[in-house]
């Protein structure tokens, strides 16, 4: 990260820590996962409202970097649905409030990025009431290009992202890793794609992270340099598995006129 951009995020931090939507250590250092203060529900859109805030954040106060995908553009073909594909860190360590929150949220799909003992260590609250898919990643240790492209090469977990996604019943669904930020990033950057989003756009939603959790665009730029070398994201999918059939249908669920 820039010395420009840790000052963002530290001042971000320091804003959230005054608001009493973390704890005041957090206002110094980068964030841990662990519950914070309860905040009342959003009364967050659902899939049929409208207007959703462009990459609007969700959970503020009991999770750090949630956050909806609704309203990223894609270009003539409209932008993404509102309360239909939201990413973020783990829905655990909820407050009651949080519960609520979550509730209110509808979700039906939890897709987990993470592996098998971090999950196992730190599950998805029972309270949110949606199925869990398993479609582990490697740990980007070192938050590098490499691991990033090793994350989108995990084809197995890759296609079973974009399997879940082309189920009508999935939706409304919540991805996340650890952070929320670097398989969280992969996948959000796979799928914006996919949909249809310029690279500007892609790169604009992930550097969102910045202010709460860190960023490492150019790790994610770099992915999009090979997916690009690949012939685009449709035929990078499609040597995973995907079919052109469910992209459709992703697309058909996801993409706001």
């Amino acid at each position: 990260m820039s010395p420009g951009t840790g000052r963002l995020a530290l001042a971000a931090l320091g804003s959230l820590a005054a608001a009493g939507c973390l704890p005041a250590r957090f206002a110094a250092s980068p964030p841990v996962d662990g519950p914070v203060p309860a905040c009342p529900a959003s009364g967050a859109p659902g899939p049929a409202d409208a207007g959703c805030s462009r990459s609007a954040p969700i959970l503020s106060c009991d999770v750090t970097n949630a956050r909806d995908l609704g309203g990223v553009p894609l270009g003539a073909n409209g932008s993404v649905a509102c309360g239909m594909v939201l990413r973020g860190p783990p829905l655990a360590g909820l407050s009651p409030a949080g519960c609520v929150d979550a509730a209110a949220l509808g979700l039906r799909t939890i897709i987990d990025l993470r592996e098998d003992d971090e999950r196992g260590a730190r599950p998805d609250d029972a309270c949110v009431g949606a199925n869990v898919v398993s479609a582990p990643l490697p740990i980007p240790y070192d938050v590098d290009a490499a691991e990033y492209l090793a994350d989108f090469d995990a084809s197995a977990s890759i296609a079973r992202v974009f399997h879940t996604l082309a189920d009508t019943a999935a939706y409304p669904v919540y991805f996340h890793c650890t952070y929320g930020r670097d398989r969280t990033g992969v996948v959000a950057a796979a799928v914006l794609l996919a949909l249809g989003a310029s690279r500007a756009d892609v790169l604009e939603e992930y550097t969102i992270s910045a202010a709460t959790v860190g960023a490492y665009p150019e790790s994610l730029a770099a992915l999009l340099d090979e997916i690009d070398r690949r012939g685009g994201i449709d035929a990078a999918l499609a040597a995973k598995g995907v079919s052109a059939d469910e992209l459709a249908s992703l697309r058909m669920h996801v993409i706001a006129p």
